[in-house]
């Protein structure tokens, strides 16, 4: 048997790409979410799941032949592939279909409106990936259509490693997890580009332009209300509960935890708004 000696820098190349994925994700979250609010009226966000290496025939070979696969080309720097099985399409297709996920199972192949709306899924990911780039200059994503057996996309040699990243996509009908590879080798040069300061680089100071696109959560409560255990164990669909909060009195917005206006909720189109009436700071 062969022993060979562990390299403890291997444990600190894959927190270096854990940080700088992890990173590139939470940037690319925000985009996605503009995106399936506009599409279903719901918010949704984009999380970093499991990091693994393996050679790339082990991970085809545990890949079930009817999962779904499409090439990202990464332009001018490498092709990568993402799949997912049919289960987990249709847990993120739930929204756009205003359905509830079905517990059946079984990967059932997906129907032709199912499969144009999960290529139209992968397109909007692809694009929001690409513009949370936070690396330099421009990284643009191009992905195939959708197609069944990841086996046929020999991009890489069998032996050749390759990094599995997990992207777990959570939206109204439930968390589901889209698996990425990405060639490992090539893998440390594209992220040395992002803001993870492998390089000992001093960092730079945000452009006002940049600050001002941050993403800030605003939440306004409708009202709130104390119930007895008791009680709550009693109601029914359809019995009201009565809040605390007047109609005649505005509500309180909080951005980042903190109150920030006052305002009147109403609606905006076919979606719930408020309409801000007094700040409450400077």
């Amino acid at each position: 048997m062969n022993v060979r000696p562990f390299d403890f820098r291997d444990i600190a190349a894959l927190d270096d790409t854990a940080v700088a994925i992890r990173t590139w994700i939470s940037k690319s979250t925000s985009f996605f979410s503009d995106y399936w609010v506009e599409a279903t009226g719901f918010s949704a966000k984009l999380e970093l799941g499991a990091i693994t290496t393996e050679s790339y025939e082990k991970v085809l070979s545990e890949i079930p032949r009817h999962d779904l696969c499409c090439v990202a080309e990464i332009k001018e720097r490498s092709p990568s592939v993402w799949y997912a099985s049919s289960d987990q399409f249709r847990i993120i297709l739930s929204d756009l279909l205003c359905l509830t996920p079905s517990d059946e199972g079984g990967d059932k192949d997906l129907s032709a409106i199912e499969t144009d709306l999960a290529n139209y899924f992968i397109a909007r990911l692809a694009d929001s990936i690409s513009r949370g780039w936070m690396g330099q200059g421009d990284l643009e994503i191009e992905v195939t259509d959708l197609e069944k057996d990841a086996r046929k996309l020999r991009l890489f040699r069998g032996k050749d490693l390759v990094t599995k990243v997990c992207i777990e996509v959570e939206c109204k009908g439930g968390k589901a997890t889209l698996n990425w590879l990405l060639p490992k080798q090539k893998l440390p040069a594209l992220l040395d580009e992002t803001v993870d300061n492998r390089d000992g680089g001093a960092p730079a100071t945000p452009s006002k332009e940049l600050i001002g696109q941050m993403p800030l959560e605003v939440v306004t409560m409708l009202g709130s209300a104390s119930i007895p255990m008791s009680e709550l164990s009693k109601l029914k669909p359809g019995e009201l509960i009565v809040l605390d909060q007047r109609i005649d009195q505005p509500m309180v917005s909080h951005v980042d935890g903190e109150p920030a206006f006052e305002c009147w909720p109403g609606r905006l189109g076919n979606k719930q708004a408020v309409q801000v009436s007094r700040c409450l700071n400077d």
